[in-house]
């Protein structure tokens, strides 16, 4: 790679990367004392080492200058939006970019580690990692991968902390087509008495094996989420991998091998966004939710999940009211991001609430109110200034005969400030500004601990 200090036009195209490092994101203020100066467990230095690296292939001047050229295909691709919208457009799509780097940066099967992808800003071990989110991110999901081959086989050991996620999947699927081929789901997850597991990852039927995923058509990757609803109890699970027969592996892949990936790859995650998930938001008019749909009923997604996807545009003096019913759902949260399906900071914005968080109605329901100034009730989802994003419910943990008529359901509408008051039910939990400050500083302490409790 050629030195970009000599380049006038270059040092312009990488302006946007150097801001997003150093000034677009809120990079979460861990406890010093929680790390040392490098990792010491096996893990977290792979993760690490992850970072760095994909850090390293992101601040090339080709993959720069495709990210600008997919920046504006994806604008072309996207009519009828606030301007402030397309203006997030730069930095969204540098996240998606980091998203790609880390899956291109652990994606030899031979060579197989545990990364997590799809992270918040955060700052560990002298390294600065934006955020790197993408796909309408949970902020109470923790995604990580393992690439896999049909010609190796693999074992992922796990062990659970007390308490463990809420929900926890193993999802094997084909990433570039966005197709799940196989899903270990919570309740059918396998644990020893001590919390540890393992789970048999190849190419043959599982013959009686619990937790087991069977490599087969065309899948490549294992996508695992760790869903933690009580953020101050939960942690993710301790997870690592082990390639226990195949071939042996080629030399590791150079800077250069690994940019071509990453340039394709992102061809494929902007097409998937563009062509995929947001034509079906939009085809709803604006402040509308449409009812829950079928479990798997969206590449990508869940499989274990039923979702409702809908998108918000407010002025500075409106607010939409929206009520869910978690209905016999074990996880059920709502959650928005902007349009190009970045959460905005979770940690000092309480832009996401999921049922051990929030202030349940007295029949079960959840009334929650997104704007952009504080209605001074308990459940007010904070968009963090966005006046334009997306809404996406989800439910987990159904029960298996929850039918469509008696399962989950929401209802939203746009009011006007002057009317919220009356639009909200009585039983509606109020919260003063010395408590919501309480709420702010909890929310932030308990964000921390996704990257201080491993």
């Amino acid at each position: 790679m050629k030195d970009l200090s000599t380049s006038a036009s270059l040092q312009r195209l990488l302006a946007p990367l150097r801001r997003w490092l150093l000034l677009g994101v809120g990079f979460v203020g861990l406890p010093a004392r929680s790390f040392a100066a490098e990792p010491t467990s096996p893990a977290l230095r792979a993760q690490v080492e992850a970072e760095r690296r994909a850090l390293r292939l992101l601040a090339r001047s080709d993959i720069q200058q495709s990210l600008r050229l997919l920046e504006g295909q994806w604008r072309d691709s996207s009519p009828g939006l606030l301007p402030e919208t397309y203006a997030q457009l730069r930095a969204s799509i540098q996240e998606v970019g980091l998203f790609v780097a880390l899956e291109v940066v652990d994606g030899d099967p031979r060579r197989p580690q545990v990364i997590e992808i799809s992270a918040a800003p955060h700052h560990w071990f002298g390294v600065n990692v934006p955020g790197g989110r993408w796909g309408i991110n949970n902020p109470d999901t923790l995604y990580f991968t393992i690439p896999v081959e049909p010609d190796s086989s693999y074992v992922i050991n796990g062990q659970r902390h007390s308490p463990g996620p809420t929900d926890s999947n193993f999802t094997l699927q084909t990433p570039d087509l966005f197709g799940a081929v196989e899903n270990v789901g919570h309740r059918s997850l396998k644990l020893a008495s001590d919390g540890s597991y393992r789970i048999t990852v190849d190419s043959q039927p599982a013959n009686g094996r619990p937790n087991h995923l069977q490599i087969r058509g065309g899948a490549t990757q294992v996508l695992i989420r760790n869903t933690l609803a009580d953020w101050s109890r939960e942690a993710p699970d301790a997870l690592t991998v082990e390639r226990v027969a195949g071939p042996d592996a080629a030399l590791p892949l150079s800077d250069e091998a690994l940019a071509k990936e990453v340039l394709r790859r992102l061809a494929a995650v902007v097409a998937h966004s563009v062509n995929d998930l947001q034509p079906p938001i939009f085809r709803h008019p604006e402040n509308f939710i449409p009812q829950p749909g079928v479990l798997a009923d969206k590449p990508g997604f869940l499989v274990t999940q039923r979702n409702a996807l809908g998108h918000f545009r407010l002025s500075d003096d409106e607010a939409l009211v929206a009520t869910f019913d978690p209905a016999d759902a074990g996880y059920a949260t709502f959650p928005v991001t902007n349009v190009w399906g970045i959460s905005p900071d979770s940690r000092t914005h309480q832009n996401s609430l999921n049922t051990k968080q929030a202030a349940l109605s007295p029949d079960g329901t959840v009334t929650v109110v997104v704007s952009n100034w504080d209605p001074g009730i308990v459940n007010w989802i904070d968009p963090a200034g966005l006046r334009e994003g997306i809404v996406m419910l989800r439910w987990q943990l159904l029960a298996p005969q929850t039918s469509a008529s008696s399962g989950p359901a929401v209802t939203a509408r746009l009011v006007n400030r002057k009317e919220l008051l009356a639009a909200l039910p009585e039983s509606i939990r109020r919260i003063t500004p010395k408590d919501r400050r309480q709420q702010s500083k909890d929310r932030a302490t308990t964000f921390d601990r996704r990257f201080t409790a491993r």
